[in-house]
């Protein structure tokens, strides 16, 4: 049902049709009404997949979806996760077809074998490039406000990349990942919360990034299981969501 105007709010229905929200059960039934309402619309995950043992609709629920011959399962991935249902992410990045192509031509007209699995990570030639910010056509940094963070972050190892992109992309919502990411490489400030904590955010030079990390915080600093913290991760990434 959608909403138009004041005269079509669900209360007034209500009250147009005699019922008194003061009654408690009349009360429940309108709070239910109007969650129900509040989602309005389905956002499937267009990557995700559930796997079960036998008919997928004798454990989910299923409904047809938008494009024809495909269904959606009902639940919420956070509710799959909490029946123990085994969902994956599938995805699909058009780079890589990329990346296949290009060996195929270099196989081809260099007659040289490149193997993706042992390309070095250390290429000072790469790392140049980066600083340079001649990245047009290369994923993830050939934007122009990339490129612009490039010569400013100065990568010069694989886990720069990793560790400063992460940070100055999430400047905004993390308070220290913009001084993380304006520090010069080998001269950063790094501090720890907690002694105890060193291991677990030395990769990240302190600031906590990864949601891994977050994990292993509270298992250490807080002695909660494995479980425990997740279910903290996930309260706060639904804090998170609330808040954007």
């Amino acid at each position: 049902m959608e909403y138009r105007d004041a005269n079509d709010a669900l209360d007034r229905r209500f009250h147009d049709a005699g019922l008194d929200l003061n009654h408690p059960r009349l009360r429940k039934y309108f709070e239910l009404c109007t969650a129900v309402q509040t989602c309005r619309a389905i956002s499937p995950a267009l990557w995700g997949m559930v796997i079960c043992q036998g008919q997928l609709d004798s454990v989910v629920p299923l409904e047809p979806a938008t494009m024809p011959g495909r269904v959606v399962v009902q639940w919420d991935k956070e509710d799959c996760a909490d029946m123990g249902i085994i969902k994956v992410d599938l995805l699909g990045l058009g780079m890589m077809a990329v990346l296949e192509d290009s060996i195929s031509l270099i196989s081809k007209d260099y007659h040289e074998e490149v193997d993706l699995a042992h390309l070095p990570s250390d290429d000072p030639v790469v790392y140049s490039t980066l600083q340079k910010a001649d990245t047009v056509g290369m994923f993830q940094i050939e934007s122009r406000a990339q490129m612009s963070c490039l010569p400013r972050l100065r990568p010069e190892r694989f886990y720069d990349i990793v560790c400063r992109w992460r940070s100055f992309a999430r400047a905004d919502r993390r308070p220290d990942g913009e001084s993380l990411s304006k520090a010069p490489p080998g001269r950063e400030i790094v501090t720890y919360p907690h002694p105890l904590l060193e291991p677990v955010l030395a990769r990240t030079l302190g600031v906590p990034l990864f949601q891994e990390q977050l994990l292993r915080i509270a298992m250490i600093s807080a002695s909660f299981t494995g479980g425990e913290a997740e279910e903290l991760r996930r309260a706060m990434d639904s804090s998170v969501r609330k808040l954007a």
